[in-house]
């Protein structure tokens, strides 16, 4: 398969690279290598930060479900209190002695504020601390609730009526054998002591604990929180923000679930996020900084190393070619002793090299100087040996009398009088192998000029595009035959007259036409020996010789006129003179 230069898709990836600068490329590299490094930090700290939060979970669930515990543990001994107190005869007779018995009651726990007794009518019947006057529910809504039930009902955070103090009460139904409701047994808890003993079990001063009723009331809380929604799952963390935009985490569990005209009661336990997740935030900034930071230190590293120990003796290296490529091979722009070792030695294979290009380039430039005199001489002794040839048969034409013998000498001095002109005006302008169409052309025109007695005139008008010597010697020759042709035969009686030779090149296609305004082809013969002759032959052997074509004809409206059409030779480009230095230099930067 040829090399098209074209990169295969497996290869086209490197296309990029060939673009990268030595210390880009380095970074790139640098970069790579670090990569995995930074993304294991990454994820490090992303698995700590999990673990964390883990711990953070469990040791939230952990102390709410501990307080929930307790709570229980004391709604649940409360609601055993009050279901033996109701089977005492005092309390079911109400009275003095009922007063006693709840007074001991209160007595036995500081979370008790008060301790009642109701009749089935919903009147007061005695309590541990009495009220002022007479006192019923029976048109509350909690009392029509509790006629219904079967189980003790917790209520919502009040002020107790009796105490003036912020309590939820415990209440329970009393019933028969046969199920008849004969009034109820309480016991007020005080959220005050409740809210004094969530203070002692929370020992972080940054978390708090809340005891919320089921519609959201806060019925006791440590410290000020922000609002939790109950309906987070339980066992998961939640977040929520404060009135002063500080994110928490929280956790619920209930305390007493729901029911049939009971209300449930939670168990809220919370913590900022800033406290608990800054420094594991800091530790994970920390895992990816890290790595990043030694890409960083290890970029300015090869940066600067790089730019010391390699690029500006690369750039040093890059003058000194350039001063090799504009021919000054004896210029030493940088020193070199200080470079890497690699670096003197590249400069030092440098050195030899530009030596050794030197001398070939003198030896090529004396031989091509001397090929250039040779040329020349060549040239001009090819020219002086036409003039030789032309002047014998000038001296031979003379001593001829017959006049068609004596024309046929002169035709054939005027061609080789067009080759020595080919070869004169090559050693005039010191060319080798080509020459100009115009300086060529208006040469010739001039050496064919008739005489002034004659009356006719030639006028020529060409382009000036460079031809080689293969075309030049056709050229020239189709020329002079069918210049000589219009002049000797388009004007057979004394008149005056004109001839045009006019040469245009378009796209490297020529045409050389020449015009006369004399009687035609049909008056008589351009050509001197009729449409098939010598001189047409000869016309047309030329154009092929130029591989081209060849027409005569004649003119609309008078005269004739004869066409050599062809395709200029494409000309070797010249070999470039050495470049200044000083000019490679501004066209890199």
């Amino acid at each position: 398969m040829p090399d098209t230069g074209e990169l295969s898709p497996r290869n086209r990836w490197w296309t990029t690279p060939k673009h990268l600068s030595l210390q880009r490329g380095l970074l790139v590299l640098l970069i790579i290598a670090l990569l995995p490094i930074t993304v294991l930090s990454i994820l490090q700290g992303m698995v700590r930060l999990e673990g964390r939060s883990t711990i953070i979970i469990k040791q939230l669930s952990d102390n709410a479900e501990a307080l929930a515990d307790s709570n229980e543990t004391l709604l649940g001994g409360t609601k055993t209190m009050l279901q033996v107190a109701a089977l005492n005869p005092a309390v079911q007779r109400g009275g003095e002695e009922c007063a006693a018995v709840l007074r001991d009651i209160k007595a036995l726990s500081p979370a008790y504020a008060n301790v009642t007794r109701f009749a089935v009518d919903g009147s007061l019947l005695c309590a541990a601390v009495p009220p002022a006057a007479a006192y019923s529910v029976a048109d509350t809504i909690a009392w029509r609730e509790l006629r219904q039930s079967r189980a003790p009902l917790v209520s919502q955070a009040m002020i107790g009526p009796f105490t003036g103090k912020r309590v939820v009460m415990i209440t329970l139904p009393m019933r028969s054998a046969v199920d008849a409701f004969e009034g109820s047994i309480g016991v007020a808890i005080d959220l005050g002591w409740l809210e004094r003993r969530l203070h002692a079990r929370v020992t972080d001063d940054s978390t708090g604990v809340a005891i919320l009723s089921d519609n959201g009331q806060v019925m006791a809380t440590s410290r000020a929180l922000p609002r939790f929604s109950l309906a987070l799952p339980i066992g998961t963390i939640g977040r929520t923000r404060d009135a002063a935009g500080v994110s928490w985490s929280y956790t619920i569990v209930p305390a007493v679930r729901p029911g049939l005209g009971q209300r449930g009661i939670y168990v809220a336990y919370a913590a900022p996020d800033p406290k608990l997740f800054g420094f594991v935030w800091w530790q994970t900034l920390i895992d990816f900084a890290l790595p990043v930071l030694a890409i960083l230190l290890a970029t300015v590293a090869i940066w600067f190393g790089t730019q010391q120990l390699v690029i500006r003796w690369l750039r040093g290296l890059q003058q000194l070619a350039l001063h090799f490529a504009g021919g000054d091979y004896r210029r030493r722009p940088v020193n070199f002793s200080e470079a890497p070792r690699e670096i003197r030695s590249v400069a030092a294979s440098l050195y030899r090299m530009s030596s050794a290009v030197g001398e070939r380039d003198q030896r090529l430039r004396d031989s091509l100087e001397r090929q250039r005199l040779l040329a020349r001489e060549l040239h001009h002794r090819v020219k002086n040996n036409f003039q030789m040839v032309m002047s014998l048969l000038s001296l031979q034409s003379s001593r001829l009398e017959d006049e068609g013998a004596r024309s046929a000498l002169d035709q054939a001095r005027r061609r080789i009088g067009a080759l020595a002109l080919v070869h004169r005006q090559l050693y005039d302008t010191g060319e080798l192998a080509s020459i100009s169409s115009r300086t060529l052309l208006g040469a010739l025109c001039h050496q064919l000029q008739p005489a002034a007695a004659s009356g006719i005139s030639l006028d020529c008008d060409a382009d000036d595009v460079p031809v080689d010597i293969d075309t030049a010697v056709p050229l020239t020759l189709w020329m002079v035959e069918t210049v000589n042709n219009a002049i000797h035969h388009a004007f057979p009686l004394p008149r005056l007259g004109r001839v045009d030779a006019v040469f245009r090149v378009t796209d490297g296609a020529a045409e050389l036409s020449v015009r006369d305004d004399g009687v035609g082809i049909g008056g008589d013969d351009l050509v001197g020996e009729g449409r098939n002759g010598q001189g047409m032959r000869l016309i047309k052997a030329l154009a092929a010789q130029l591989g081209g074509t060849a027409t005569v004809g004649d003119r609309p409206g008078g005269g004739s006129i004869a066409t050599l059409n062809f395709r200029l030779k494409a000309m070797p480009q010249p070999v470039a003179e050495p470049l200044r230095s000083e000019d490679v230099m501004s066209s890199s930067q």
